[in-house]
């Protein structure tokens, strides 16, 4: 069942997202996984919320992929890069849409 994976991003030193975005593909393309959007400023229409700089949306065929693709070993240095250098949060869920659901 298809997964999608939220990326919320406020970066307050960029040194790291060049090479982070050179390396970073390859490693979740291994795990199936897509980045199929990245906003530019995000717009807050309901709701208190703390507004994000950069939100992103990936897909990958399940959760477990997700997951299996954040706790690899070739990726963990990326990470430490990216937890140091931004403010982040991820959130994933399966869809659960039925294809006779609108």
């Amino acid at each position: 069942m298809t997964a999608y994976m939220v990326v919320t991003l406020d970066v307050h030193d960029p040194s790291w997202v060049k090479d982070y975005m050179a390396a970073v593909p390859d490693i979740y393309e291994r795990f199936g996984g897509k980045r199929i959007a990245s906003s530019g400023p995000v717009t807050v229409c309901e709701g208190d919320v703390p507004v994000p700089k950069t939100m992103i949306l990936f897909t990958f065929p399940d959760e477990k992929a997700i997951h299996d693709f954040l706790a690899d070993p070739d990726y963990a240095p990326w990470k430490a890069q990216r937890l140091k250098g931004a403010t982040t949060a991820i959130w994933t869920f399966e869809n659960k849409l039925r294809p006779d659901q609108r």
